[in-house]
């Protein structure tokens, strides 16, 4: 980065999964230090969930890839899906998923965020499946240098060119274990000069996250803990620059 600047993008994954996750997130961003959000568009509320968005110009929106839940955007009918019309479970969909479908899909989510919100900041993926997934992979690198974006990128992930892309990543805020207060300012402190991503899922609960996600409880206790007054001061001790991914610059 060229310089001692700490930055760092605070990204809350699951935008529009349910209206809880959706209004608990907007809560997380409004009364704390939530900068950034990644929307699935195959959700029911995600729509909604986008516009209720346009209401927080602060709060940058990401594209959230989904290709292992719910039906797919472009086809119900394809290497991607089941008889059923839903996408098809990890192996099933590696084994069966032709790259012409994983492409059309990866367009068709990305081409309906910008439709539904406008300006989309970034790209990741549900489960982090582009990581595991090779081919997908491909196709996400290749559609984010079209379209100029940055990517989430893992620790230690090897691609062939540059990608737009902070450059850290912390996922340690998670589990019973990791949602407190005092793993936050450790996970503050120990912030290196330059962008890091902290991935988080903040969510407030209503019945359909019960029978979606095992991950619920938890999320309320992460929103808890991102609206805690402590940490805006603490992070404005430590200067730490909240930003989204609107900030992350060409290259890495």
């Amino acid at each position: 980065m060229g310089n001692n600047t700490v930055k760092l993008i605070i990204n809350a994954d699951d935008f529009g999964l349910t209206a809880g996750v959706t209004y608990g997130i907007l809560f997380a961003h409004q009364y704390g230090i939530v900068s950034s959000t990644t929307v699935m568009v195959n959700m029911p509320f995600a729509k909604e969930s986008l516009k209720e968005a346009k209401k927080h110009p602060n709060l940058g929106i990401g594209l959230h890839l989904v290709f292992d839940a719910g039906r797919p955007i472009f086809s119900s009918q394809s290497s991607l899906t089941s008889h059923s019309g839903y996408f098809l479970k990890k192996e099933g969909l590696m084994q069966s998923a032709k790259r012409k479908d994983i492409k059309n899909e990866v367009e068709a989510q990305l081409d309906l965020a910008h439709k539904w919100y406008g300006n989309v900041t970034h790209i990741d993926s549900h489960h982090h499946l582009h990581h595991h997934f090779p081919l997908l992979l491909d196709v996400v690198l290749e559609t984010a240098k079209n379209y100029n974006m940055p990517v989430r990128l893992l620790p230690d992930t090897k691609i062939a060119y540059k990608i737009a892309s902070p450059d850290y990543f912390c996922g340690g805020f998670y589990g019973e274990e990791n949602v407190s207060i005092n793993n936050l300012k450790d996970i503050l402190t120990r912030l290196k000069p330059g962008i890091t991503e902290m991935m988080c899922h903040p969510g407030f609960i209503d019945s359909g996250l019960y029978k979606i996600s095992s991950y619920n409880r938890m999320r309320m206790k992460e929103v808890a803990v991102l609206t805690n007054n402590k940490m805006k001061e603490y992070m404005q001790k430590q200067s730490i620059e909240l930003i989204h991914y609107g900030g992350v610059a060409d290259g890495r």
